[in-house]
């Protein structure tokens, strides 16, 4: 497993960003694309700033540009060429992926946010949201992923600011997964409970889980419809769902969802059961999350973006490895430490000094 995983972390991790992300460059740059990207990567895979990993990498007789100098090109790029390049670098990992037939069945997917906290200034790109480590302020990313085992790749990243309207959101997130793969069901949690939503979810002729929120009208039928049979809930602006109860035994609760799926309330709480793979993911991500205290957007989406990118290689690399072992699609032969353990070992036997 060494050799190979570290001749694929070689092509994979610079190799591929190279490949599809071309920065913008001024009159008077002198570095590569690559040589930044070796900077960013590292800054990402040790959980540093960018000025210690540009450090880290001269120590060891690598021609990488400075911390500041790498910050100061990141934060001249538009967002759109960032997000443009990663969406290569996803797609990319998708289609060897598929290779590995992984793809011949539709999928559980999951649509939703995560917020990075935010203790600077009110600027434009920043939301507000519930209380979070001290601070109501954030910056907010919203993503659609898989979320079935041994293939809980994001697929779309999208930035979202107090001028994104939610519904816009997810029918972005919608259309450019189903280029991709066939969508089984989109998993949402409450807080995109409203019509606009519901209505654009289908409009894409996409089937969809989400927990209806308890307004008095749903509070009054949850024990009817617990009882009797799911029963169609027109919402106060028109639009419809089949409302569907199921009682968690655990807690003797009683919890309400939201579809256009049929079947049994059983069914549909262990579709959304899936949702909570979503969790798994943004742990491992943030295992790949650089250090910064930069206030332009473009500097923190490309944070985020490229801890995206690396976590969705762990799960190429990992299905690569099943493939070559025969394992079964809920193991991890690779684990993040040890993905970590190999680049530093590629960094370090190629470094110049």
């Amino acid at each position: 497993m060494g050799n190979a995983l570290k001749d694929t972390l070689k092509e994979e991790i610079v190799n591929t960003l190279e490949k599809h992300l071309s920065l913008i460059k001024g009159k008077n740059c002198t570095y590569s694309d690559s040589s930044e990207f070796i900077v960013w990567s590292w800054a990402g895979i040790n959980q540093i700033s960018i000025q210690e990993s540009s450090e880290e990498l001269c120590d060891c007789g690598y021609n990488v540009p400075s911390g500041d100098a790498v910050l100061d090109r990141l934060s001249k790029q538009p967002y759109k060429i960032l997000e443009h390049g990663f969406d290569h670098v996803f797609q990319d990992h998708i289609n060897r992926a598929r290779k590995q037939r992984l793809f011949t069945h539709s999928v559980i997917t999951a649509i939703d946010f995560t917020d990075i906290e935010w203790y600077g200034e009110e600027l434009p790109f920043i939301v507000k949201g519930k209380a979070k480590n001290g601070t109501k302020r954030f910056i907010r990313f919203a993503t659609i992923a898989i979320v079935e085992d041994g293939k809980r790749f994001t697929l779309k990243v999208l930035p979202v600011t107090p001028l994104s309207a939610m519904e816009e959101i997810v029918k972005e997130l919608i259309t450019y997964a189903q280029q991709f793969v066939s969508v089984r069901v989109v998993l949402l949690d409450r807080g995109f409970y409203s019509n606009e939503v519901i209505k654009q979810i289908k409009k894409a002729e996409v089937k969809f889980v989400m927990p209806a929120k308890k307004y008095p009208k749903i509070k009054e039928q949850m024990q009817t419809v617990y009882k009797n049979a799911p029963v169609t809930y027109e919402m106060s602006k028109g639009e419809t769902y089949t409302l569907m109860v199921f009682k968690d035994e655990d807690t003797d609760k009683l919890l309400a969802y939201a579809t256009n799926m049929n079947g049994t309330a059983s069914t549909i709480h262990e579709f959304y059961e899936h949702r909570f793979g979503i969790e798994t993911q943004y742990r491992v991500k943030n295992k790949f999350f650089g250090k910064t205290c930069s206030k332009q957007y473009s500097v923190r989406y490309a944070f985020f973006i490229l801890a995206v990118a690396l976590y969705n290689l762990w799960v190429l690399l990992n299905i690569l490895e099943r493939g070559r072992e025969g394992l079964e699609p809920g193991k991890i032969p690779i684990k993040v430490d040890r993905l970590k353990h190999i680049f530093r070992k590629i960094i370090y036997q190629n470094a110049p000094v």
